[in-house]
């Protein structure tokens, strides 16, 4: 069976479920199928991951493994010098051993510096091919993969969670007035505006375009209600200046809060039905709690 074959195979079933084939659905239909009929297709492939992030997680693991094994040498090395003391040898055999285990633990301790250094850079790196690179607000892939955690949690009960989806209200107009560069301009700062409303442990995603998502946990109504509104008028209050242009900037925000059971379809269908209700009045919040 064709690789072709498979992927329309896939398409089928997603269909058939009534589902959308975002690139989450898609991903386990595939892999499912695969399993089903025992093809033996490459490991690799079912991943779906880009080649930078097999990278960055090869290398993670790699020096992961190599603190561990110098850890287990500096270990054998102590063991090893307690173990001469009590037996009864010459004291230029200890010392020789002594010396030598001083020398590998100093160079263990370099080595691990310089493990550490590089584990730093991989989070940094890691942090990037997460990021979206112009208003460094999380890519749709990452959304994608938080979500499910949420998916497979919410199966046998309602969670105190939400999706907020919301986008710039006449957007294309700013881009086809005042070009591209004060449209990239607009979305960098209304993110750095989100950010700085969110809790700490919330996350904005950069779904497409203009659009964008953030994911609530562990929050009530009440206090949902409370942030996006905080968004909304911060957005509307503020007048960004660039260059010789003054822009006034508003949102139109869909909330969806999670009920037991839902797929990343009928959350998302909920949160866009929102947005869609919030559109047909523009810098207005629908919340479907």
């Amino acid at each position: 069976m064709s690789i072709k074959e498979l992927g329309q195979e896939t398409l089928q079933e997603i269909e058939k479920s009534k589902k959308e084939p975002y690139p989450l659905y898609y991903k386990e239909v595939f892999n499912d199928l695969v399993k089903n009929k025992n093809l033996n297709i490459n490991k690799k492939l079912l991943l779906l991951n880009s080649i930078e992030e097999n990278f960055l997680n090869k290398t993670r693991q790699t020096t992961e493994f190599i603190h561990s094994t110098n850890e287990n040498i500096k270990n054998n090395s102590e063991n090893l010098v307690q173990e001469i003391e009590v037996r009864n040898l010459n004291d230029d055999i200890k010392n020789l051993v002594k010396n030598f285990e001083g020398e590998l633990l100093s160079k263990l301790s370099e080595s691990n510096e310089k493990i550490n250094e590089l584990q730093d850079e991989l989070d940094k790196v890691y942090n990037e091919l997460n990021m979206d690179s112009l208003t460094k607000a999380y890519s749709r892939n990452v959304f994608e993969k938080d979500i499910e955690k949420f998916i497979k949690a919410g199966k046998d009960k309602s969670l105190n969670a939400a999706i907020v989806i919301f986008d710039l209200d006449y957007f294309k107009t700013i881009n086809d007035t005042y070009g591209h560069l004060v449209g990239d301009f607009v979305l960098i700062k209304v993110v750095q505006f989100v950010k700085n409303i969110i809790r700490a442990e919330d996350r904005i995603y950069r779904f497409g375009g203009d659009e964008f998502i953030i994911v609530f946990n562990r929050i009530d109504k009440k206090l949902i209600e409370k942030i996006v509104e905080k968004i909304r008028k911060k957005v509307e209050l503020t007048k960004l200046k660039y260059k010789e242009h003054i822009l006034n900037l508003t949102l139109s925000i869909g909330v969806a809060c999670h009920i037991q059971k839902d797929s990343l379809e009928s959350w998302l269908h909920r949160a866009d039905k929102a947005l869609y209700d919030s559109k047909k009045f523009r810098n207005k919040v629908t919340i479907l709690c």
